[in-house]
């Protein structure tokens, strides 16, 4: 008989917020920890620096939408994305603007939309 499992999808929150009680702990600081190697006891304090995961966790952690017209954590409200004709998925046609000012893709139409890419970074 196989047990049915069940993913946190978007309800993860119950599962980091212990780990949230733990780091906002860590941020105010635990006094009273004591050093062996200089034989003094300081204050511990630690931070959270980053996160390795994929896109779609990284929307579940970050709270930013990451599917749709507006997918871009980056470029946000000026993303630049087409719906396709035929597949109508949506599809992200400003890549060319993180490439360097004179490279040769940027001029390129048939590769990519039809029309050369002048924008710069956000």
């Amino acid at each position: 008989m196989a047990v049915h499992e069940t993913k946190p999808g978007n309800d993860i929150d119950v599962y980091l917020e212990p780990l949230i009680d733990d780091l906002k702990s860590l941020w105010d600081g635990i006094g009273g920890v004591y050093d062996a190697h200089n034989g003094e006891y300081f204050t511990l304090r630690a931070a959270l620096m980053w996160t390795i995961n994929d896109f779609p966790a990284y929307g579940n952690l970050s709270g930013c939408v990451v599917k749709g017209y507006k997918a871009c954590p980056i470029c946000g409200d000026d993303t630049p994305s087409h719906r396709l004709k035929n597949g109508h998925k949506i599809c992200y046609i400003g890549h060319r603007k993180w490439l360097p000012i004179n490279h040769p893709y940027r001029r390129q139409r048939a590769a990519f939309n039809g029309k050369p890419e002048y924008g710069t970074p956000p």
